[in-house]
């Protein structure tokens, strides 16, 4: 009997240590997430990558974050590595911008980016995802499993989010249903205490300040989609109007669509542009639709997608997948 009494008594007291410890570490990881929220600043790189339509794109990501009052400021640039060019996003009071250095053409729009859905590469959207997944304590720090709708991208169901004991992000998984890993985010860079101001998110001096070391991928046109909804290529001819190039692709098939590029001239002088639609929030960029139509600014390229026969989304696959390998 007095083996029993002991018996429990350590149960007992193997239990209340056990609450007593993960009530310590819950609070303490909630002390560091309250401290991380509060941050009016920081700046981050990483490397991603990509799997859209079975290929592999591959991007240099570099983020700066300024809370002033009640204004937020963000400077997203995306260098993609295949194609050596660099777009830039800029949100300030004024709105949202899309920058591209090698034209000096500003996008202006308004949208709620980047807060109107996830991203791998925002720091606050990774931690909005640790305060509602499954946190693992591991010896470097943290490991965070949730459930992620990417409204963009149906093939995505759950993140997984590595970060070390301050909650500096390390690692970002996206995957599907299947466990595959369809975005793959890691850090090189976090830190707190940098020097940012308004004038970091000026739109005109951020694009003044930017290079312009990039290749002209418009030698490389024209740019072909991989997804092609059923169809196949039917023809493609370049029109030059008023001393504008503009390269023609016809898809017939189950579903017919005209994609038509353009290659934005480099100008001394900066030109703004002010774009209305729908904007559609992509993790590599941003798109805008208008009924049948959709128009994305890739590295240099504006690209349109018509047709009265896709969806939305089929026509976000379409401009998505473009890429410079020949369907012939």
């Amino acid at each position: 009997m007095k083996k029993i009494y002991i018996g429990i008594a350590v149960a007992v007291a193997l239990v209340i240590a056990s609450l007593i410890f993960f009530k310590f570490k819950d609070n303490s990881l909630d002390k560091t997430i309250d401290k991380v929220k509060a941050y009016d600043k920081y700046m981050l790189t990483c490397n991603m990558e990509m799997v859209e339509n079975d290929e592999l794109k591959s991007y240099l990501v570099n983020v700066s974050y300024l809370k002033e009052k009640k204004n937020e400021y963000y400077k997203v640039e995306l260098y993609d590595k295949s194609l050596n060019q660099s777009q830039i996003i800029v949100k300030n009071p004024d709105g949202v911008f899309v920058l591209t250095p090698t034209l000096n053409q500003i996008f202006k729009f308004q949208s709620e980016w980047p807060n109107n859905s996830p991203k791998p590469y925002i720091y606050q959207s990774l931690i909005e995802f640790l305060e509602k997944g499954e946190v693992e304590k591991i010896k470097t720090g943290y490991q965070v499993k949730s459930q992620v709708t990417y409204p963009n991208d149906s093939r995505i169901v759950s993140q997984e989010m590595i970060f070390d004991k301050t909650l500096a992000p390390k690692q970002v998984t996206v995957l599907d249903k299947d466990d595959a890993e369809i975005i793959t985010a890691n850090f090189t860079d976090f830190k707190t205490d940098v020097k940012l101001n308004q004038e970091s998110f000026d739109e005109k001096k951020v694009l003044e300040k930017s290079t312009s070391e990039y290749s002209n991928v418009s030698s490389e046109l024209p740019l072909y989609p991989i997804a092609l909804m059923g169809s196949s290529l039917n023809s493609e001819k370049v029109s030059t109007i008023d001393g504008t190039t503009n390269h023609i692709l016809k898809f017939t098939g189950d579903k017919n669509f005209t994609v038509v590029e353009t290659p934005v001239v480099a100008t001394d002088e900066i030109n703004i542009e002010v774009v209305t639609g729908e904007v559609i929030d992509l993790v590599d960029g941003v798109a805008f639709y208008n009924e049948g139509q959709l128009m994305m600014m890739k590295s240099g390229i504006l690209c349109k997608v018509y047709s009265e026969d896709l969806s939305k989304d089929e026509m976000v696959s379409v401009i998505s997948s473009m890429q410079t390998s020949s369907l012939k």
